[in-house]
């Protein structure tokens, strides 16, 4: 029987990251709810408990960090990771500091400003950042997830643990891909944590840069399909 992918989408983002051409890629995948918790791992919990048997977890940025709690929670079932704009390091201590000060400003009403002055814009690639319809989109995802959704995901980033030592005993295979122009998790620490990963494949996709699977989706569907396909035994 073949594995279900579990599709996670990052901060403050929803089912529409993951483009049709993303989607053709997958049979039968579900889309995760990582709305509804405020910790890493109660929000592995929650896509483990949504779907039984063997996964092929998928994640982008926070879904990746996501991901792999589901693969420290449940080993058994997570037959492969696809970990896209991912970090394994506990929150930055810069970005730990001024999370509590968005999180005030998102409670007051401020969102909108957060989301389209400091968040999204800073995630692309430099072609991409007057890109009105994607600009659009990403304030969009974020808007109608709303104030409650951004302090949860916000509070599950800023405490969550080091898991440096976790990818370096997975066993499954993991696939490490990020855009070649992603300032907030650059394409070497991909690297690095490819290294650290027994089973590892890293794919660097150039004009793109953190929102990847929006930047470069064909790019990001193919990639994800050549691993799979040399993977598919693995799979099977």
């Amino acid at each position: 029987m073949q594995p279900t992918p579990v599709l996670l989408p990052g901060n403050m983002c929803d089912a529409r990251l993951w483009t049709e051409a993303v989607r053709a890629t997958f049979s039968g995948a579900i889309d995760a709810d990582l709305t509804q918790d405020d910790s890493i791992e109660a929000m592995a919990e929650r896509a483990l408990a949504a779907t039984d048997g063997q996964l092929l977890a998928v994640g982008f940025s926070m879904g990746a960090i996501v991901a792999v709690e589901m693969a420290v929670q449940a080993p058994e079932r997570i037959v492969g990771l696809v970990l896209s704009g991912y970090n394994a390091t506990a929150d930055l201590p810069e970005r730990a500091a001024h999370r509590p000060a968005q999180q005030s400003e998102v409670r007051a009403g401020g969102l909108e400003r957060v989301l389209v002055e400091e968040l999204k814009p800073n995630y692309l690639a430099a072609q991409n950042r007057k890109d009105n319809s994607l600009l659009r989109l990403l304030r969009d995802m974020g808007m109608d997830l709303g104030a409650n959704v951004f302090v949860r995901q916000s509070e599950a980033l800023r405490l969550r643990g080091d898991r440096r030592d976790a990818i370096a005993a997975l066993h499954m295979p993991v696939l490490y891909i990020c855009g070649g122009e992603d300032t907030l998790c650059p394409p070497a620490w991909h690297q690095i944590w490819a290294n650290l990963t027994p089973k590892s494949q890293f794919k660097e996709i150039s004009g793109a840069g953190h929102m990847l699977p929006l930047e470069a989706p064909r790019a990001f569907a193919a990639t994800i399909e050549n691993w799979l396909t040399i993977n598919e035994k693995e799979f099977a």
